[in-house]
């Protein structure tokens, strides 16, 4: 009797093991990060055990399953199917391993085949149990919000610095030297930051932060004192005390507080820093480097030929190396390789020896701001002399002849063309397209219903009641643009619309205005969001994935080619013709850059390194972000995902994700040739593009023609259902709400003299 009951208790204990690593592990899977821990609790309790000998298939691909595994014990694979049908291992399996979580949410066509290899037992979830678990429908897609942070800076104004000791300013540094957001920064950029901190004491029981404020700004760093971190959910999270620091996404954009702050000592000392400040040392400070450099490199006899873009990508590839007093660089007669490299002198100096045959020396010392070795990037020649840190160390700017080449190709091929064949010149003024003058007048425009709505308007379905031809709408009030200093970002947006024509663009046709809006005639798209779209299907395969980001190459190509970054790309921005091909719209960060910007812009699941940390960013960053949208397209979610913004800043910095399970070798290699964190290591930033896209083995493989694509004759994988020029059931109408009657005095804006 004993016995049975010791033996049922240890069973009872294996039981509550077993779910404890159940929910564990559902903690990690986005698709189910909004659950409660009860919620897992009592979801983990519903697996049924099931068991697969060796050689059995779980699941095969092609078919469509409602089930959800969880590897309880034994082992499997994952094999991809090839075209000729055999199959080949991508992927192996065990303990804790999960998969097919997507047949809970929607039918699912499995994209891969799991066999087992050694008695397996799995737990399995159907989507019936599920959904009878997630009544309340904790699983769903939020649409996401784009974010800017220079609202409140002023680059060419500076705030006030505050006078410190150098004691105060050390310990600060060194508060700030391991936090994420200035970690990318150089020691003189900190030392700069320092100096913008000012000091703010508390008493016990003052709540410096309270969560879910919103415009807030400051970051904050603890000299003294304790203060206790709670939140609403959780209650009392932890203890901060001195040489800690708080409240760092205030320094990126406006945002609610996620958590309270409150002292817990009987005084507390902190010292202050605010965005404007942060953002005005560090754009500036990356803004003269990088013109300082570009300045050096321009200075170079054999890159005279490069157009400012190519330079701006020499510059981004640069890498430091210090040197120590009298440090061997290279030697006379050397042999130039691949890894050769080109130097500039950043701090310190270089001194060089030249032997000559009489055996005479010749000496020659290299200044801050000089270069050498520029012929290794050219030719095969001997090194002309032997070069050596100076006396006091010396800090370079470093370029290989194979990074070189990785990025703008042989020297010698630069070096003779045409430079006149590569610039590009751009019309801002006249608007491309169909005439406008074709279009009828705003008052004559027929309003179908909503499209949808943004923060500064709304966008109708219009008929021209001549042509019978269909636009969409974009009403833009006056008066919330001039309150919130928007006025620079829409006349931005219609001049670079007005640059632009192509079947993958959402195409500006024609502007108007009257007393209270401004208003974008563009093309429509009845098909619907892509972010509807997703978010009924939860997921796209790979052939569907495959195409709409085909869509997007394209449009970027085009805008690139025009000097145009877009900086905003999600599923939320892309929108869906009648015959299921994919646009691009909502240019509202859209900027001509010929060389770097530094604006910190874009939704945060998007966001590049390079403009989290500020350094300054050009094409590089949407070709990082089509990365992320593969990703996402494939599994439902982005690859950064985290509950916490700092947390997927975080991940983003690092570059740290995880592929599911089931994507294909393919699709992984060309998501992670995208996700580099250095922008000039991005497999279309290096020489070739965008075509560097097109012929990779994803697209290769399945013998994707991109002529097809370009002409409109590639059938699409999935064609939305529109009857007519006006039918709007592809859009949302949940939100019918009327526009606030326009009263009072109509507002001066003289920019909408643009319109």
């Amino acid at each position: 009797m004993q016995e049975r009951k010791q033996q049922e208790q240890a069973m009872k204990e294996e039981e509550q093991r077993q779910i404890l690593a159940i929910i564990q592990t559902l903690k990690d899977i986005p698709l189910l990060s909004s659950f409660k821990e009860s919620k897992l609790k009592e979801l983990a309790g519903s697996f049924q055990l099931r068991t697969y000998q060796v050689g059995e298939f779980v699941m095969r691909t092609g078919e469509v399953g409602d089930e959800f595994f969880f590897i309880n014990d034994g082992k499997a694979e994952v094999l991809m199917t090839k075209e000729d049908g055999s199959d080949v291992k991508i992927a192996s399996l065990q303990s804790l391993d999960y998969f097919g979580e997507q047949a809970l949410l929607t039918d699912s066509v499995r994209s891969a085949t799991i066999k087992a290899v050694s008695d397996l037992e799995v737990l399995v979830l159907n989507r019936q149990q599920f959904q009878a678990l997630n009544t309340s429908g904790d699983v769903m897609f939020a649409q996401r919000a784009a974010v800017v942070a220079d609202d409140l800076v002023d680059v060419d104004h500076a705030p006030e610095k505050v006078k410190k000791s150098e004691e105060v300013n050390q310990f600060i540094q060194k508060a700030i030297h391991q936090n994420m957001l200035f970690t990318a920064h150089d020691d003189s950029v900190l030392d700069e930051v320092v100096e913008y901190f000012y000091p703010q004491e508390c008493k016990k029981g003052d709540c410096i932060i309270a969560e879910g404020a919103m415009a807030a700004t400051e970051f904050f760093v603890i000299e003294s004192g304790d203060v206790v971190v709670s939140t609403n959910k959780n209650g009392e999270v932890c203890t901060l005390s001195e040489g800690q620091c708080f409240g760092e996404l205030a320094l990126l954009y406006n945002a609610p507080r996620n958590a309270t702050i409150t002292v817990s000592s009987d005084t507390c000392k902190l010292y202050v820093m605010q965005r404007q400040a942060f953002r005005y040392v560090v754009t500036n400070a990356h803004k003269a480097e990088d013109d300082k450099h570009f300045a050096f490199l321009r200075g170079v006899k054999l890159f005279a030929p490069l157009l400012s873009n190519e330079l701006t990508l020499i510059d981004m590839a640069l890498t430091d190396r210090v040197c120590e007093p009298g440090e061997h660089i290279f030697s006379q007669g050397d042999i130039p390789t691949a890894a050769s490299k080109f130097y500039l002198v950043e701090e310190g100096t270089c001194e060089g020896i030249v032997s000559k045959d009489d055996e005479e020396k010749e000496s020659f010392v290299k200044q801050v701001g000089s270069f050498f070795g520029e012929l290794a990037l050219l030719n095969d020649e001997p090194r002309s002399a032997t070069i050596s840190a100076g006396p006091n160390g010396c800090r370079l700017l470093q370029l290989s002849r194979e990074d070189f080449h990785s990025l703008l190709g042989p020297l010698r091929t630069i070096l003779d063309r045409n430079a006149d064949e590569y610039k590009k010149p751009v019309n801002d003024r006249q608007l491309i397209g169909e005439d406008s003058s074709q279009i009828c007048d705003l008052e004559d425009l027929q309003t179908i219903g909503l499209l949808g709505r943004g923060a500064f308007g709304k966008v109708t379905l219009v008929v021209d009641p001549h042509t019978k031809k269909s636009y969409a709408l974009k009403a833009i009030k006056k008066v919330q643009i001039e309150e919130i200093g928007q006025s620079s970002h829409i006349v931005n947006e219609k001049r670079v619309m007005m640059m632009m024509s192509n079947r993958f663009l959402v195409n500006l046709r024609r502007t108007y205005k009257d007393e209270w809006r401004v208003y974008f005639l563009v093309d429509v798209c009845l098909g619907g969001e892509l972010f509807t779209i997703l978010r009924k299907k939860r997921s796209f395969n790979e052939e569907y994935t495959r195409f709409y980001a085909g869509c997007v190459v394209e449009a970027f190509s085009y805008m690139h080619g025009m000097n145009i970054i877009y900086r905003d790309l999600k599923p939320e921005n892309l929108v869906m013709d009648s015959t299921g091909y994919i646009k691009v719209t909502d240019f509202g960060f859209a900027k001509v850059v010929p060389k770097k910007t530094y604006t910190l812009c874009g939704t945060p699941d998007y966001l590049a390194p390079e403009i989290v940390t500020g350094q300054g960013h050009g094409k590089g960053v949407d070709w990082w972000c089509l990365g992320v949208l593969i990703y996402e397209l494939l599994s439902s979610f982005p690859p950064f995902f985290d509950d916490e913004p700092m947390g997927t800043y975080r991940k983003i910095i690092q570059g740290k994700f995880k592929f599911p399970k089931y994507f294909s070798a393919d699709a992984r290699d060309l998501i992670a040739r995208l996700l580099r964190t250095r922008p000039t290591k991005r497999l279309a930033v290096m020489k070739g593009g965008a075509d560097n896209i097109r012929n990779h083995v994803w697209y290769k493989e399945t013998s994707f023609n991109w002529d097809q694509l370009r002409s409109g004759d590639m059938a699409a994988p999935w064609e939305p259902e529109v009857k007519s020029v006006d039918d709007i059931s592809n859009f949302d109408q949940r939100d019918k709400r009327e526009s606030a009657v326009d009263s009072g005095t109509a507002p001066r804006t003289p920019w909408d003299s643009e319109f």
